[in-house]
């Protein structure tokens, strides 16, 4: 899964979960789904006119998501 971050042109940020292509509104269940199935998340799409910051810290966030879904599967398999 991937997470699509859009900002308009109102400063109004959507998230967006996509599937292989196939949008839809964004769902933390489905979401943790996906990491306990998969492990990680995708790289995000960031589309707009976000900063340099806010492009760092979507990053950072998807990033600290995935290493805290490896480090927590790495404990519950005993690994």
């Amino acid at each position: 899964m991937k997470l699509v971050f859009r900002k308009n042109d109102q400063e109004e940020i959507t998230v967006i979960q996509s599937f292989d292509g196939d949008e839809r509104n964004f769902v933390y269940t489905d979401m943790i789904k996906v990491l306990l199935k998969d492990g990680e998340l995708e790289t995000p799409a960031i589309e707009g006119d976000f900063t340099a910051e806010e492009k760092r810290s979507i990053n950072n966030m998807v990033s600290e998501i995935n290493k805290v879904t490896k480090e927590t599967l790495d404990i519950s398999v005993g690994g």
